[in-house]
């Protein structure tokens, strides 16, 4: 796209101008003659001639009547003949190393043109050029007909001469000030792009090309709010090559790269010059376009002076003597002005153009990137380097705090940095670019291309859909219909000792990753499809209002029956009982999936699936995505709302991406995220997404609570549940030390047992909130207990994988025996893996001190303050640990 033809292009002059036929002597009319006759005699130097003369002059021109802007002649034409102006203005100019240079103006009566055409040479040809200013009328005499008039009356030589001995002076004159202008003007030049345009597609570069073809239009003064690096400079040169100053020189100068004075002022010399010493660049232009940048800078006194310039062309330059004011020069320099900030220019009609950083262009980094990699690669003499998607998306999500120019400098150093035999450049030369949200993040889809094909494929996660149903079912039945003790039926041991000890390790490691796979949500989701077939109808749409609201507090209320469940009707050592729990639980999934759209149950419900997304803050891995990537190039918002499948155009892409999907099951949108808790690992984003934007990233434990975590009261309520679920499964040992230990803690005892639990369950809560309000008596300044009791959230995933070490180390490994005996067989003779106790009191102790350093980091990270401040909550942890050693280990 052209940013628009120029103002007024300079007419073509294929030749010099003349008469499209000569006319005789004889069919000249007498009227115009006597016209001309009496117009020469009575101008001041032609009417010293004889009027013979005069006749004769006046027999041989030839009128022509010319528009404003009408070349004339140019330089190094072949002169056809001599130009007598009557009326009218034409300028005389030369091109040299700035541009245009003006040298005369010729008014009524002046003779140009004739120069060529003096003296014995055949072969001249003009010097100069000359064009019309206004309308014009001028007298044209032929190189035969002035030749001939010269030679038969001599005199004309005389009046020839007198203009000759005038211009010759002129010219000397204008030579010297032009060799002084070029002289001065060569550290302001720039050069101006011919065939250069505006790269980009934004709707901030929409806007801002139609505001620079909206400038170049008129001469007004324009004024950037534009920060380093915006590429003002080039933005005013194109101005200034579509204007009507297209053929005067362009010129910037920097008020920041100005000089001090001894005083300590700022020395404006260079731009507004100083009277009998020196020219200013305002001046040295004459005509033309001046870019002026960090005019903020400038005292109130110079920028007065430019206001009274921008309104009057009046310039005022410094005076060498500060008791005389200088006197003021004419000028007809269009100025561009521009300044981080916005300026303040009273009574002067300006063209105001905001110039948007890099950060606020984020769509078009992919166009400027290929822009300065083929210019990088030529400039080098190499074939054009790629950048592969993820390099280009580091480049989309980098904040580039010096705009343009600092992306530049960027590709110019990897395309320097990349081995000649390289045809795509290595993210290692890209060592600069890193977006303050992606520090300490390896993206392992780059890192491992396999797995990227891997999650691409309807391997994952539907295959895994069908193992997990196929172990399931049966084993829900199982529970039923096999003996119900905890040796002899399958469902107790996968799920007491295999289930929970591995579902509580692997959360540091992948996260909320089991509900990609969780077969209550398989059931809920094939039960809908299923109905959907038999009773087509449109699900309704979350209550998200009430959900947010209320949804954590029934989740927590679901978790707290499930461990009142587990302990007073002894759930572990129960087996129909712990079918019951599992068939409860997908029922949720099931009556969700039946009533509303995608997984609501799984979001806002789940008991499981609240604790999954607690723990998945601690993950080491997380899924995430390059925000100015989805909000710059994405159109189909296929990871969030569904779409059909997406054409994808990047080199490298692969046939699997850009799939069709229905969107992400929990209604979060990867740019979006800001903690793990709503995501699932289901990749569904990775799969609909078209532009590469989805990342899966391996990160420092925890960094959700280091980012700008955002804790709320339900969520710390499980929290507290979880960590005092402790204190419940080990109730024996608690209630034994305070002289209770024959206490009847089941279900046939609830009016006792029920508030004892629940007493049991509360005892970190009271602990944690006194603890805290001992802390900031000392300390006002630590943050609110909302905040810092996520701190204990480590030690709450440690303690509770502490409890189930033992079974996984010492039962696990009968799986086999167990499940022969769950069939009906004896299973003796099958082989078992089983450790000693000893290994599980290892493990417990590794688990617990870990758990305990990674909560007193983060503790100290998350208030911020010292030791000292943090040592009541370093003493709770610390007695906590110990006593955990006590009931656990």
């Amino acid at each position: 796209m052209k940013l628009g033809s120029r103002l007024s292009e300079k007419a073509i002059c294929p030749e010099p101008l003349q008469p499209s036929s000569p006319i005789s002597q004889e069919n000249q009319n007498q009227e115009l003659v006597k016209e001309c006759s009496d117009w020469l005699s009575f101008h001041r130097t032609w009417g010293k001639l004889k009027d013979e003369t005069l006749q004769a002059i006046a027999q041989c021109f030839q009128l022509l009547k010319i528009e404003p802007s009408t070349a004339i002649y140019e330089e190094n034409q072949t002169p056809v003949g001599v130009y007598l102006l009557k009326w009218g203005s034409v300028e005389i100019y030369r091109l040299s190393l700035i541009g245009k240079s003006h040298i005369k103006y010729r008014s009524a009566g002046e003779l140009f043109g004739y120069v060529p055409l003096i003296g014995d040479s055949e072969n001249g040809t003009y010097q100069a050029s000359a064009i019309a200013i206004s309308k014009s009328e001028i007298w044209f005499l032929s190189r035969s007909d002035f030749q001939q008039l010269l030679s038969k009356y001599p005199e004309i030589q005389g009046t020839i001469n007198s203009f000759l001995a005038q211009d010759l002076k002129e010219f000397a004159q204008r030579t010297t000030k032009e060799q002084l202008r070029i002289s001065g003007l060569q550290p302001y030049l720039h050069s101006v792009p011919q065939e250069e345009e505006i790269l980009g597609s934004s709707k901030a570069t929409q806007k801002l090309k139609q505001q620079i073809e909206n400038a170049a239009k008129n001469l007004k003064p324009v004024v950037f709010q534009a920060a380093p690096g915006t590429g003002k400079t080039f933005l005013a040169s194109l101005i200034h090559a579509h204007s009507g100053l297209a053929n005067q020189p362009f010129a910037e100068i920097d008020c920041a790269t100005l000089s001090q004075t001894e005083t300590g002022e700022l020395n404006t010399d260079p731009l507004f010059g100083k009277t009998g010493k020196c020219l200013g660049v305002l001046e040295l232009l004459e005509r033309g376009t001046l870019l002026i940048s960090n005019v903020q800078i400038l005292s109130k006194v110079d920028s007065d002076r430019l206001i009274d310039y921008l309104k009057t062309g009046l310039l005022v330059p410094n005076s060498a003597d500060k008791n005389l004011e200088s006197q003021a020069i004419q000028s007809w320099v269009r100025l561009i002005l521009a300044s981080p900030n916005k300026l303040n220019l009273p009574e002067v009609e300006v063209n105001e153009i905001k110039l948007f950083n890099l950060q606020q262009r984020k769509a078009d980094i992919p166009e400027f990137a290929d822009y300065f990699l083929l210019k990088f690669s030529q400039e080098q003499c190499r074939p054009k380097l790629e950048i592969d998607r993820a390099d280009l998306r580091r480049l989309i999500s980098y904040n580039y705090p010096g705009n343009l120019t600092e992306l530049a400098a960027i590709l110019k150093r990897a395309i320097t940095m990349t081995p000649k035999e390289q045809t795509t450049i290595p993210e290692q030369v890209l060592w600069s670019v890193q977006s303050d949200t992606n520090t300490f993040r390896i993206d392992l889809l780059n890192q491992w291309p396999w797995l990227r094909k891997f999650l691409l494929s309807r391997w994952y996660p539907e295959a895994i859909w069908v193992v997990m149903m196929v172990i399931f079912v049966p084993v829900t039945i199982a529970g039923f219909i096999s003996p119900q003790d905890r040796s002899s039926n399958i469902i107790l041991n996968l799920f007491w000792a295999w289930w929970w000890p591995v579902y509580l390790f692997l959360f540091p490691f992948v996260g909320r990753l089991w509900c990609a796979v969780c077969p209550f949500m398989i059931t809920g989701e094939l039960i809908r499809r299923l109905s959907l077939w038999i009773f087509p109808r449109k699900l309704l749409p979350w209550p998200t209002k009430w959900l947010n609201r209320w949804g954590a507090y029934v989740l927590f209320a679901g978790f707290v029956i499930i461990y009142l469940w587990e302990k007073l009707w002894d759930l572990p050592n129960t087996a129909y009982l712990s079918a019951w729990l599992l068939i409860a639980i997908t029922a949720g999934a099931v009556i969700g999936s039946l009533i509303y759209e995608r997984r609501l149950w799984c979001r806002y419900l789940c008991p499981i699936g609240g604790m999954n997304g607690m723990f998945a803050k601690l993950s080491i891995v997380e899924l995430r995505s390059t925000q100015q990537v989805c909000g710059s190039q994405c159109s189909t918002f296929g990871c969030f709302k569904g779409s059909p499948a997406t054409p994808v155009n990047f080199a490298d892409a692969l046939p699997t991406e850009g799939q069709e999907t229905e969107g992400c099951p929990l209604y979060s949108h990867p740019a979006q995220l800001q903690d793990n808790r709503d995501c699932v690992l289901c990749m569904t984003c990775l799969k609909a997404c078209p532009n590469r934007s989805v990342q899966l990233n391996l990160r420092f434990p925890t960094a959700d609570l280091l980012a700008q975590h955002q804790g709320f009261w339900a969520e710390v309520a499980l929290l507290l549940l979880l960590l005092g679920g402790a204190c419940m499964h080990h109730a024996d040992k608690i209630l034994s030390l305070v002289g209770l230990g024959d206490l009847a803690i089941d279900s046939e005892h609830l009016l006792i047992a029920l508030p004892v639990v629940i007493l049991l369950l509360s005892i970190p809560a009271i602990l944690t909130y006194l603890t805290h309000a001992i802390a900031r008596v000392f300390d006002s300044r630590l943050p609110n207990y909302l905040t810092v009791i996520y701190a204990y959230l480590p030690f709450t995933l440690g303690t509770n994988l502490t409890h189930y070490i033992p079974s996984g180390i010492t039962e696990a490994g009968q799986i086999l025996p167990v499940l022969a005996r769950t069939l009906g067989y004896s299973g003796n003779g099958l082989p078992t893996l089983t450790w000693s106790p000893d290994v599980a009191a290892f493990l417990q102790g590794v688990i617990l001190l870990s758990s305990l350093a990674f909560s007193a980091y983060f503790l100290m990270r998350i208030t911020q303050s010292s030791w000292l401040s943090n040592l009541p909550h370093l003493l709770l942890l610390t007695a906590m640990t110990i006593a955990c050693f006590w009931l656990m280990v």
